[in-house]
């Protein structure tokens, strides 16, 4: 990591899978190979990481248990371990050249391929429906549209890394993430996006939806790979959506375009 400390930098250190997935879109964009991987700022002792810059080892990707430098794998964001070779490097601190400008503002998640930024809200208390929609209109932003299998992982991977960090909510609480998805209306069979964009893509559960019960279900909500912890819902709602009228609080995603 010699280069980055000819910047007066270190080489990148990554404490949680928020960073990994900005770093790995970055790297993505800014290299152009999908398959490369690029040095990161540690070195894997065979039972801890040490990172450049001295932060603390809170996050761990590693796909192999030897000793060596972390490198990370574009592919698929894990980390591997290697004793030399010839790779990009994310370095990250003082830097001589003017300021960058990122797409996404700070602590939102971007991705290139679908050119938008993401944010987990939450809280202890959660957030219904109606008020996780206007918490995201005030962010600028709206409740997240899902249009693919993968714009669908980065959600549920959002939420899961959010139960890593509060991992004392209540079970409905971690077990549901609000979607932007709605009915068209009372009774309809139809729903559509908050932001407006086409529904062209949907990951129902087995049998939703089924607007069940007197009052109708009106909002989109997605099981995360949490619930099965708690034994609530078996395997067919993993990661899969569901229709839902619910006034306990969940968290939400939220999703804007990204700036360029």
């Amino acid at each position: 990591m010699d280069y980055c400390w000819n910047f007066n930098q270190a080489g990148a250190s990554l404490h949680n899978a928020f960073d990994n997935m900005a770093l790995m879109d970055q790297a993505r964009k800014k290299i152009g190979d999908n398959t490369a991987r690029v040095w990161l700022g540690g070195y894997w002792n065979g039972t801890s990481i040490k990172w450049d810059d001295n932060s603390a080892p809170e996050y761990n990707n590693l796909q192999n248990p030897n000793s060596g430098y972390l490198v990370l794998r574009l592919s698929d964001g894990k980390w591997d371990i290697v004793e030399s070779g010839s790779y990009a490097t994310a370095c990250i601190g003082q830097d001589p050249k003017p300021q960058q400008v990122f797409p996404c503002d700070d602590e939102w998640l971007y991705s290139a391929r679908l050119k938008s930024c993401y944010k987990l809200i939450g809280n202890f208390s959660g957030f219904t429906w109606p008020q996780a929609h206007q918490r995201c209109l005030s962010l600028g932003a709206d409740l997240t549209s899902i249009h693919s299998d993968e714009e669908n992982r980065i959600v549920v991977e959002m939420a899961d890394t959010f139960l890593d960090i509060q991992d004392d909510f209540s079970k409905w609480t971690t077990a549901c993430t609000w979607i932007g998805g709605k009915r068209t209306g009372p009774g309809k069979t139809d729903f559509v996006w908050t932001d407006g964009t086409k529904w062209d893509y949907t990951k129902w559960a087995d049998n939703q939806p089924d607007n069940y019960g007197p009052e109708g279900q009106p909002w989109v909500q997605i099981y995360t790979t949490r619930h099965n912890e708690y034994g609530d819902v078996d395997s067919r709602y993993l990661n899969k959506w569901d229709d839902i009228y619910d006034k306990n609080g969940y968290n939400a995603v939220c999703k804007k375009p990204a700036k360029f």
